[in-house]
């Protein structure tokens, strides 16, 4: 991927994990637990915590190390928070509408950054001569 790509690529996968920083503390604050928060009484297990932030955060780190599909892990993360997203749709609806719309974008960005895998073919090079020239003609 280009790295004009790359960066926005990566600063889009950073506002997708801000995102659902912003949806996590939002959520205890007001007191309408997630349900991979579960109440502040009684929270749900460490790993299910931070499962919103797993496949995004490796999003960001192969977008800044540059790694090869890269495009397709992000759709694929994408895909992921859209089906944490809707474990909350019933329960807590204007959460899971704001994660879907972080899983929207980051699907988004990540189908924009297909354009920076695009590279121009090379120039074709003539082809060498097969044997002697024949002698001019007259």
């Amino acid at each position: 991927m280009t790295s004009g790509w790359r960066n926005l690529f990566t600063a889009g996968w950073v506002g997708v994990v801000l995102g659902i920083v912003a949806v996590w503390k939002s959520s205890w604050t007001l007191g309408f637990p997630t349900w991979w928060l579960g109440p502040q009484s009684d929270p749900r297990f460490p790993v299910v915590l931070v499962l919103p932030f797993v496949l995004p955060v490796f999003v960001v780190v192969g977008g800044i190390r540059n790694v090869r599909y890269i495009v397709v892990l992000g759709i694929a993360a994408s895909v992921g928070e859209a089906l944490i997203a809707w474990g909350d749709v019933g329960r807590q609806d204007k959460f899971a509408f704001v994660e879907f719309a972080l899983a929207g974008s980051g699907l988004a960005v990540s189908l924009a950054s297909f354009a920076g895998l695009l590279t121009t073919a090379a120039a074709p090079q003539p082809a060498a001569a097969a044997g002697p020239l024949p002698p001019p003609s007259d």
